[in-house]
This record gives structure tokens, sequence and C-alpha cells, in this order.
């Protein structure tokens, strides 16, 4: 499996936690800022550029900021999206504070159709939106698990696939994804030592590869890179 993990851009919840008060003026399912749409685009010239390995498979988070992200990339590369439920952050899709949240369900099937036409709408994303675990606030444990079966779903479907497969999601369900690729997952399920991602950064990872001859030093997976942003200017950096 070839798999390029792909950061959504800037939302107006990074600038909070940026300023320094993530949880004051809060949104469950933010959109993505002007410069989260520009970071978006400029991914977007990457791909066109051939800076970047060009996805043939385009996968994405349901969340709004990711699916706003998937636009520009998804003209670029003349592809669907094919929206993954189990994507999306980890904490899941909640109003208010964690120790006291609401329930959202997010966006339903025509509200993301409207956001890119060419999404694929799973079965599990009705008109009523996609999340269904009520006042829940996911633990690091639990999004482990999460991330480590997404993971597994991803090489079980794409094994032995010489096609780039992108998934356009999140900083901390990325942690998981790159542990699982390692098989290091962590005690309590915290992710120690975090891996930084810039907006729209990228991370790109192969598996199933032919096994090692003796003492050569290389695994049968190998990470080519990771929190990759060259295609951003500085002014046009954020987290």
């Amino acid at each position: 499996m070839k798999l390029l993990l792909i950061r959504h851009g800037q939302s107006s919840n990074n600038v909070l936690t940026a300023a320094g008060h993530p949880f004051e003026g809060r949104t469950a399912d933010p959109s993505l800022t002007d410069l989260g749409r520009v970071q978006a685009a400029r991914l977007a010239e990457a791909f066109a550029d051939r800076r970047l390995p060009r996805p043939q498979v385009l996968l994405c988070s349901p969340m709004v900021r990711a699916v706003q992200t998937s636009v520009a990339i998804s003209e670029e590369l003349d592809v669907p999206v094919e929206l993954i439920t189990d994507a999306y952050e980890v904490g899941g899709l909640y109003g208010g504070l964690p120790a006291a949240p609401t329930a959202v369900r997010g966006a339903g099937a025509a509200r993301l159709r409207e956001v890119n036409p060419r999404v694929i709408v799973p079965s599990d994303i009705g008109e009523d939106g996609w999340y269904d675990k009520g006042e829940y606030v996911e633990a690091p444990a639990q999004a482990q698990g999460r991330g480590f079966a997404l993971f597994a779903d991803l090489e079980r479907r794409f094994y032995d696939d010489d096609r780039v497969i992108g998934l356009i999601c999140h900083e901390w369900i990325i942690q998981y994804l790159l542990r699982a690729s390692m098989s290091a997952a962590g005690a309590r399920g915290v992710p120690d030592p975090w891996i930084a991602m810039m907006n729209t950064a990228t991370t790109y990872l192969e598996t199933d590869l032919p096994a090692p001859e003796p003492y050569e030093g290389a695994g049968e997976t190998v990470i080519h890179w990771i929190n990759r942003f060259d295609h951003l200017r500085p002014e046009e950096l954020s987290r």
C-alpha cells in the first residue's frame, strides 16, 4: 500500500488554539479559514507540478474542514472523494467543553455533496449527519484502537495495489495511523512523542514491500517522509 496522509487546511478552531484559547468560541465541526483554502490550493498546485506523488484514490474524513480541503485536490486529480467515517478527528464530534459535551451529528449527506460534488457518501452518513455517539468525547486509548483498525482496513483493502492512496484527515488521527504503520501502540493510547503536522502537510509511507535481504536494515514498511509542507510559502504556514 502506498499511503499519502494529508492534514486538512487551517480551520477556525486552529486559529483559536494558536491564540491560546482552544475552547472559547470553539465549533464542533469548523470550516476552513481563508488561509486554509489557500493552503489546499497550494497543495493542489504541488500535485499539478508533480512535486508530490499524485493519488489515484482519494479518501477523506467526513468532517467539513477535511471535505473542504478535498475540493481543490480532487479537481486537480480529477478523481472522486470517498468519505471514510472512521477517519474523523480524535475526540469525536461534540459541542461545548470536553468535561460537559453536547451531542452533535455533523454534516448530512446533502451538505457534504454541496461542499464537494465529487464526494461519494457511504451508507452510514444520512441526511441528519453521521456521528452517532451522542454526548461523548473519545479517550486516547479508544482513538488508538480506531486508528489501528482504520490502518488495518486500509491495508486489507489496498494490499498489493500499486496506486497511491490519498487520505485527507486530521493531526491527531495521523498520530495513530503512523504508529499503526510502526506497530508502536502506547500503553494508555497517548501519542508520545507527538509528531507535529502543519496544515496540509503530507506524510508518505509504503507497506507490504518485499522482505529485506539479511543485514540490509530495510523493513517491509518504509516511511518516506513526515510533515512535508514545502508546497507552502513561509507566510502560509499554520498549525
